[in-house]
């Protein structure tokens, strides 16, 4: 990929700390813990009742007031930051370019609340009388395709739904697209929201922290019992960056590879060698023509789980030996929660803003060294440190893996 480099030349985010990339980037440095009380629907019934939820978000400021009544909480906020990004850059979509542009959204989860909700009104009104609006929401494509009706955007519209990676899968169908002719500019997004469903889920599985333990997200900390669920969206404008370069756009940074793997174990299980995410990386490694010495900075998907912190500290440790120990390593999600299909770009994003303002986002809550997780963690402060070169790593169960290079964009003289 590295002959065929992506400029992200915009940025939307709708996050648990901020409503914008500048609030998003703050809050990351001065390590603002999001995870809060959830009032959306009732935690009484449950031991944890705590998540990264969005407050105070209106969707009305970004879309006006009509067309909204129908929309579920995943579709406003993906339509909300792609508008970020298509005022942010002034993008007039019309008939000589609608057709150039792609819509690719990640995301996992967000038709549960559809589902579920439509399926009670057919219960609670009988067949007769229920309404049908919210059917049309109850497909997992339904968010992306709003925001090509919404926009006028007439090119392919793509959702991609693959877990944990949904973002870095998404990164990389925008590659192809782009690389084909496919599209000349595409709309790259992820989108989760916290539902009932899906907290009543993870949470009967005993996967989430306070079930078993202390009820906070602590990554790679010896206290960590399970991730805290966030929620959110972040959009990126992305071009094929010697086109953005020329054309003088606002270049945010420049992906220089991306690469994901499958490497199924067992259900729900994560490989015990992280085999997926050691060969993820290594290939976006030499796809983007790095060497380990070259990296300034790891931003991990690690979520306060026993397993996946402990693997991917091994994976980490056998691909870059002991320079790791000179290697930030950092988690966004001790102060996000696990947001799945967004995750990933939200790190990403917190890459961009430790690149422009040379700060690492701390890992908050850590307080317990956990011998299997020796590594600078850039526990609870914020970390100075010029990053050119950044990797992004995304995986979790069921086999996907992920890995993405970022590099710092610098003006030609």
């Amino acid at each position: 990929m590295n002959n065929f480099p992506l400029a992200i030349t915009g940025i939307g985010v709708i996050a648990p700390n901020g409503i914008g990339k500048e609030d998003f980037w703050q809050s990351l440095e001065e390590g603002k813990n999001a995870i809060t009380s959830i009032d959306i629907f009732d935690t009484k019934k449950f031991y944890v009742k705590v998540g990264g939820q969005i407050k105070n978000f209106d969707p009305k400021a970004y879309l006006g007031f009509k067309g909204l009544r129908n929309l579920d909480r995943s579709t406003l906020f993906l339509l909300s930051a792609s508008k970020q990004v298509i005022e942010e850059n002034g993008l007039e979509i019309n008939d000589t370019n609608t057709d150039k542009i792609g819509v690719c959204t990640a995301t996992t989860f967000s038709h549960l609340w559809p589902i579920v909700e439509f399926d009670r009104e057919v219960l609670k009104e009988g067949i007769d009388f229920a309404s049908p609006a919210l059917f049309p929401l109850t497909v997992i494509n339904a968010p992306s395709s709003q925001v090509s009706i919404r926009f006028d955007i007439q090119g392919f519209n793509t959702t991609v739904s693959t877990g944990y990676t949904s973002g870095i899968e998404a990164l990389n169908y925008t590659w192809d697209a782009l690389s084909t002719a496919k599209a000349e500019i595409v709309l790259c997004g992820g989108v989760e929201s916290l539902d009932f469903s899906l907290f009543f889920g993870f949470h009967k599985l005993g996967y989430l922290g306070g079930v078993n333990g202390p009820t906070l997200s602590c990554p790679f900390d010896k206290r960590r019992n399970g991730p805290l669920l966030g929620e959110g969206c972040c959009v990126f404008k992305i071009e094929e960056f010697k086109k953005a370069e020329k054309e003088k756009s606002k270049i945010f940074a420049k992906i220089r590879s991306i690469s994901s793997f499958f490497d199924g174990f067992k259900m729900g299980k994560i490989h015990p060698q992280g085999e997926g995410l050691k060969r993820s990386i290594e290939e976006a490694l030499e796809s983007a023509g790095i060497l380990t010495k070259d990296v300034d900075y790891i931003s991990s998907c690690a979520n306060s789980s026993q397993d996946l912190d402990r693997i991917e500290v091994k994976v980490l440790k056998k691909i870059f030996g002991k320079r790791l120990k000179n290697i930030p390593v950092s988690s966004i999600k001790s102060m996000l929660g696990e947001s799945f299909s967004v995750a990933s770009l939200f790190q990403i994003t917190s890459c961009i803003g430790a690149m422009l303002n040379g700060k690492i986002p701390p890992t908050i809550n850590y307080k317990e060294k956990d011998p299997e997780c020796d590594i600078d963690c850039v526990p609870n402060k914020a970390q100075k440190k010029e990053v050119n070169i950044a990797l992004v790593t995304s995986f979790g169960p069921g086999g996907y893996n992920g890995a993405c290079i970022l590099e710092k964009y610098k003006e030609a003289g």
